[in-house]
């Protein structure tokens, strides 16, 4: 189930021109008389009426201070008061208003949260992270991650896969100076994850392990922990030091962790430049 927050308003025109000129939001949903903008996963829709609705607040929260400064940097002239912390809510917030008087706030959340990112915002900022801080992932939230992991998909739903969490830093650096020094990302946080898939299930061993692969950077990137595939590791010498049999097969390690490093997104092609029809 999803949700929209819908406003009646006496200015469409100006409140649409607000709010993708201004705000920049994508329209959603075009009903003429009623128009739906997204921001991120909230839905917000006026519609045209005799009256305004001005009460309450629209909050839209950032990914961290660095990003409520920037929108207050631009937003100065609408702003009501400039960013600061609020200890009581462990939020970073400022205040600004919309044309017709309601109530804006943006702000971050000063602590980790639970998913709230759309897929389709996952799939186009996920970054390949070599630079973490120092402080490692706790079990706990591990483990939300492997329970968004329990949904890769497999060949007939054999569920082959598997991850290994490397915590051993010895062994680290032995799986290193095996692959080589394209293998040094995974010492750039505190723990490595193996992932792997079972030769004596399935018969699409590599494509269930990569995969799950994939899942589980898509599941790290929903609590903003950062990832890396590290390629070439399904060698014997690497399988002996996790105790993975040698006829399962290893699709990647990868260091797993808070970023210390973000990256815009790079330029892409188009699909014109990668799709055929036949």
């Amino acid at each position: 189930m999803n949700a929209i927050n819908f406003f009646k308003t006496k200015k469409l025109d100006l409140i649409v021109d607000f709010y993708t000129s201004v705000l920049a939001l994508p329209v959603w949903l075009n009903q003429d008389s009623c128009i739906i903008f997204r921001a991120g996963n909230q839905l917000l829709g006026f519609c045209r009426c005799d009256i305004s609705e001005i009460s309450g607040t629209i909050t839209f929260f950032c990914k961290d201070r660095k990003e409520v400064d920037a929108i207050y940097s631009r937003l100065k002239a609408i702003a009501k008061t400039a960013p600061k912390p609020n200890l009581a809510y462990n939020i970073y917030n400022f205040w600004a208003a919309d044309p017709e008087g309601r109530s804006l706030e943006f702000q971050c959340f000063d602590h980790q949260l639970e998913p709230y990112i759309t897929l389709e915002e996952g799939l186009k900022t996920r970054r390949s992270i070599r630079k973490y801080k120092s402080e490692p992932v706790p079990e706990e939230l591990l483990n939300k991650v492997f329970e968004l992991c329990r949904y890769s998909p497999t060949a007939c739903n054999l569920q082959s896969y598997y991850y290994i969490v490397i915590k051993q830093r010895e062994i680290l650096e032995k799986i290193v100076s095996l692959r080589g020094p394209s293998g040094k990302p995974i010492l750039a946080s505190p723990y490595a994850i193996a992932v792997a898939s079972k030769g004596d299930i399935s018969h699409r061993k590599i494509q269930d392990a990569c995969i799950a692969a994939y899942h589980l950077m898509l599941a790290a990137k929903a609590y903003d922990l950062g990832t890396c595939w590290v390629t070439d590791m399904d060698k014997d010498e690497i399988k002996d030091l996790l105790g993975i049999p040698h006829q399962d097969y290893i699709a990647c390690l990868t260091p797993i962790g808070y970023p210390a490093e973000h990256f815009p997104v790079p330029e892409r092609h188009q699909v014109k430049d990668f799709v055929r029809y036949l």
